[in-house]
């Protein structure tokens, strides 16, 4: 499996679980959104800075959300995912 699919994985897991609290779902949800919804801050039309915002964006939201998740979920699905100790 790829790296990006592991991570998507990743973090998918960490959405749908029980004991991630739900200021963390929303978030990444917000994120998720941000990137599909086509309303954006910058137009995407701008070739790279309309890209751009959208990866700066969502990975601010991605990385808050982390540092919000439990450890032991954030344990449990590593060693699901990437088979980690």
């Amino acid at each position: 499996m790829s790296i990006f699919l592991q991570k998507l994985s990743y973090y998918f897991l960490i959405l749908l679980d029980r004991q991630t609290p739900w200021y963390v779902k929303l978030l990444l949800t917000a994120g998720l959104l941000y990137i599909l919804v086509p309303v954006d801050f910058i137009s995407d039309a701008i070739p790279l800075i309309g890209w751009l915002d959208d990866m700066v964006v969502a990975s601010f939201i991605v990385a808050l959300a982390l540092r919000l998740v439990p450890k032991e979920v954030m344990d449990r699905v590593k060693r699901k995912v990437f088979g980690a100790k």
